[in-house]
């Protein structure tokens, strides 16, 4: 079943190159808000999305310029939409420093959008995932038979200018700050959630609710069943302060989150995590300034002890130039708190579902007890070519508290450690997305990753590790 559906992925794809688009020449999606800040998540480029789910391919249907199999029509108001993606990627590296790795993945994914008329729609993904070379230690997020990746009802109204919607059943959801709310696009299949989302939208303000449980994956077909355990769930908005001569917006986002999630002591659930975030971003552009700044803080309870903990995280860069490569300056600050032993309170912040590549695909650092500052530089020779390169100074905040990794988790031996200084972490980066024609994209996407160990990682008898990755993705 999983080489029918890649078989079905790359026919459908390679098929459908020949259509050219003209009058309408992307499926963007009706509503009032900017849709940078619709909070429907990242952007894949040319008017694509990561959630293709987003894409509405009727305004290029009506222009006579959708693509084969995009917007067809059914009768009446009704139209039916296939997308695919396919992704070969490799990856080299080390899980922990010292351990040495390789892996190959295929991810492939099939998507149908039912629409009835324009306010209510069925959009059903199924997907699956292969990984080889660590294909037995694999979690099913990376091998993967089939899934049901989503499947959900949406409803959507126009009231008084206000676009009014609310989605039910399984979907991605990825509202919120990256270092917090998250595909997880590394692994083959992106992390799914159960339950209802509702939004408001107007054209200077928005505000959305959430409830949602966690999509608990098996290795087989179609054997995912809903985690009632994990729970996500909460309140966002997001309001225009500020609009440019060049009409850039700034954007300021308010948000409350509520999680739960499982602690586990080897593979024994030994308790619940349950933690309230609130806090605020603000982030969009002012001449040739782009600034993104999160201030979160969490309290909760963990394991019979109350949470209280905060982080702070800021990126900016400055435009040298808007001529030739576009060089930009690029810095990053990333706080995360620790958990000093013998506090009656737990402090370490939980970063809950943070963005894979936010400190690097190889997960080489986690944000808890963390304090980075990163300076960089980064071009675009081309619109559709981008390359960056940055230097992190990392170092942690609690001395009693452990040298965290991606998904938090501890590097051996570094509890016990008397200094702060965890290293540096290089990171070079880049990717060039191309049209094929009709809106179907392929993106080469590659990096390069290397923590040099500090003295708290020799302490403890670690040394230095690095991570590579090289992808290629085909998008219809």
């Amino acid at each position: 079943m999983r080489k029918n559906i890649a078989s079905l992925l790359l026919a459908a794809t390679f098929g459908a190159w020949h259509t050219a688009s003209h009058a309408q020449d992307q499926p963007t999606p009706a509503d009032p808000y900017p849709l940078a800040a619709a909070g429907w998540g990242p952007e894949a480029g040319g008017g694509l999305w990561y959630s293709r789910w987003v894409e509405d391919w009727s305004a290029m249907r009506a222009a006579g310029s959708a693509p084969s199999l995009k917007a067809l029509p059914l009768g009446g108001r009704a139209s039916l939409t296939f997308s695919t993606e396919t992704r070969l990627r490799y990856d080299a590296g080390q899980i922990n420093l010292g351990d040495d790795y390789e892996q190959s993945l295929l991810r492939s994914v099939l998507g149908a959008d039912l629409r009835l008329n324009r306010g209510l729609r069925l959009y059903a993904e199924l997907g699956s995932g292969y990984a080889g070379g660590l294909r037995e230690a694999s979690t099913p997020h990376f091998e993967n038979k089939e899934s049901l990746q989503q499947l959900f009802v949406e409803a959507r109204t126009t009231v008084r200018g206000s676009l009014v919607g609310a989605m039910i059943g399984r979907q991605e959801f990825t509202d919120g700050p990256r270092q917090l709310v998250s595909l997880s696009d590394g692994p083959n299949l992106h992390r799914t959630w159960n339950g209802a989302r509702l939004y408001l939208h107007r054209e200077r303000f928005r505000l959305g609710a959430f409830d949602l449980r966690a999509t608990r994956l098996g290795r087989g077909g179609f054997d995912e069943d809903i985690d009632r355990f994990e729970r996500l769930a909460g309140v966002n908005a997001s309001l225009v302060v500020a609009t440019d001569v060049d009409g850039h917006n700034t954007y300021l986002e308010p948000f409350w989150i509520h999680s739960r999630m499982p602690v586990r002591d080897a593979q024994t659930v030994a308790g619940a995590d349950k933690r309230d975030t609130f806090g605020a971003r603000l982030w969009g552009q002012r001449g040739n300034w782009k600034l993104d700044v999160t201030l979160a803080r969490q309290t909760g309870r963990l394991l019979g002890r109350d949470v209280e903990a905060w982080g702070f995280f800021a990126t900016q860069s400055l435009a040298l130039s808007d001529a030739a490569w576009k060089p930009r300056l690029t810095t990053r600050i990333d706080v995360a708190t620790g958990d000093r032993a013998g506090s009656a309170t737990h402090e370490r912040f939980n970063p809950l579902y943070p963005s894979s590549n936010y400190l690097g695909e190889g997960r080489l650092l986690g944000l808890g007890n963390l304090l980075l500052i990163a300076p960089g530089f980064s071009v675009s020779p081309a619109a559709s070519t981008s390359v960056s390169v940055e230097y992190g100074f990392a170092r942690r905040l609690v001395r009693q508290d452990a040298v965290y990794a991606g998904g938090m988790r501890a590097y051996a031996g570094t509890r016990i450690g008397s200094g702060h200084d965890i290293g540096g972490l290089a990171r070079l980066t880049g990717s060039w997305t191309g049209s094929m024609a009709g809106n179907n994209k392929v993106t080469l996407a590659g990096g390069y990753e290397y923590l040099s160990a500090g003295k708290e990682l020799h302490r403890a008898r670690l040394a230095s590790g690095s991570y590579g990755h090289l992808s290629v993705t085909f998008r219809y």
